[in-house]
C-alpha cells in the first residue's frame, strides 16, 4: 500500500463525473440524476435489498470517509 498526495478517482467517478462523485459512490442516500441508489439487485438470483452505506463495509472503511459528508456529490 502507498499514499498519494491526491485522492484517486473512483471507477464510476471516472466514467461519469457529472453523475458520480467520490462520496456518492458509497452513499445510497446520494441522489442520482437518473435512478435511485436506495436498492441493489443481486445478479445471482435477481433479488433486491436496501443498499447499505459504504456498500456494507462501514465497520472497516467508515473512518476513511470521515469529513467527506459535505463534499459535492457530482464533480
Amino acid at each position: 500500500m502507498s499514499f498519494v498526495d491526491q485522492r484517486p478517482k473512483a471507477f464510476w467517478e471516472t466514467l461519469g463525473p457529472e453523475e458520480y462523485g467520490f462520496w456518492a459512490n458509497v452513499n445510497p442516500d446520494a441522489p442520482h440524476p437518473r435512478w435511485s441508489q436506495a436498492r441493489e439487485n443481486f445478479l445471482n438470483d435477481g433479488s433486491q435489498r436496501p443498499t447499505m452505506l459504504f456498500n456494507g463495509y462501514g465497520d472497516e472503511v467508515a473512518s476513511l470517509y470521515k469529513g467527506l459528508e459535505k463534499e459535492p456529490l457530482y464533480m
